[in-house]
């Protein structure tokens, strides 16, 4: 089947260009995310996630780590970009979304590593953890169009997402893939200093909802265009993992895929917190995929928790930080 295409290629002429300089404007006071600094990045201000006007990157790599019908045989394209809108006590990511560890790069830069993604053979390109720099990404993504590039951006988020950014993303995102983390605020401003999470991320993924519906997968397995959630389940129920996927079924559709992720481990600050200090049981992931069952989702994607060979990356080597990474973690299945 044929490669498919960017929806930002269907925009009208000169339309990318002006999402990218609307979307540059929110840093001059900046309310990028729902963190809504206020300070001014394009003036040298800083606010929680510690970046300026510019574009701050850890990796560009081929992965081979993400869904099915994301990964398809030849992987996804990721932009990891460096610092975070949360600051999660356990993430995974922790050397890029709170070391700082990365490098500036400028606009055209960025271009030409998408391109270089793009003649490497991959599927999609994703930018992870976006929320927070979006404006530069964007602007990126316009230089590139410009030289020939064509592949459906996938938008990988923590979910803690402005619904005024996301707007300037419709008809420029195809695949929405956020991570919701947490159904109680208290939680959420414990273990990543977001005490307005559940009610910022769940007015975030309406909007996405909204612009793209469920996802849709093509005849060949990979994803066309469409929403598609990641919940990680946490030990000692900490996720809210019923709440969210009620959530999920109710106020969107159980048409919408769940990607129900056993892969939580004990990094980062998460060693030295009570009930976070060890991996969940098999027990606690049959109890989360007996609710998605209860609630009749159509597609759920998931993951052994007894498998050792979980894809903790180090970015210590960001030309190749998942050194395992032609391992597959997800298996799916139909309700």
């Amino acid at each position: 089947m044929e490669q498919i295409q960017g929806s930002y290629l269907y925009l009208p002429e000169g339309e990318l260009d002006r999402r990218a300089e609307t979307a540059y404007e929110i840093y001059r006071e900046c309310r990028v995310c729902p963190r809504g600094c206020g300070v001014d990045r394009t003036g040298g201000g800083r606010g929680f996630c510690g970046l300026g006007d510019g574009l701050k990157v850890s990796s560009f790599v081929r992965h081979y780590g993400e869904e099915p019908p994301l990964v398809g045989q030849t992987g996804v394209g990721n932009i990891f970009v460096t610092s975070c809108n949360l600051a999660c006590s356990y993430c995974q990511n922790y050397q890029i979304s709170q070391e700082d560890r990365g490098a500036d790069r400028p606009f055209a830069v960025v271009a030409e590593e998408m391109l270089q993604l793009q003649a490497g053979g991959v599927n999609f390109l994703g930018w992870v953890s976006p929320s927070h720099i979006v404006p530069g990404l964007l602007k990126s993504l316009a230089l590139a169009r410009k030289k020939g590039f064509r592949l459906p951006i996938v938008y990988n988020t923590n979910a803690y997402d402005s619904v005024e950014t996301l707007k300037l993303l419709d008809g420029v995102v195809d695949v929405y893939l956020p991570d919701l983390k947490y159904s109680d605020n208290r939680i959420a401003r414990d273990l990543s200093r977001a005490a307005d999470y559940v009610e910022r991320s769940r007015e975030a993924v309406l909007e996405m909802f909204r612009q793209v519906g469920p996802l849709r997968v093509r005849g060949d397995g990979l994803a066309e265009r469409g929403l598609m959630v990641r919940h990680l389940v946490l030990p000692e129920g900490a996720a809210g993992t019923w709440e969210t996927l009620c959530f999920i079924a109710l106020e969107l559709s159980p048409r919408v895929p769940v990607s129900l992720m056993s892969q939580y481990r004990p990094v980062h600050r998460a060693l030295g917190i009570p009930g976070l200090a060890r991996r969940i049981t098999a027990s606690e992931y049959q109890a989360a995929l007996a609710m998605a069952g209860e609630l009749g989702f159509e597609t759920l994607f998931t993951q052994d928790p007894e498998d050792e060979v979980h894809n903790l990356p180090d970015f210590r080597n960001p030309n190749q930080p998942f050194p395992l990474d032609r391992v597959r973690n997800h298996e799916s299945f139909v309700c």
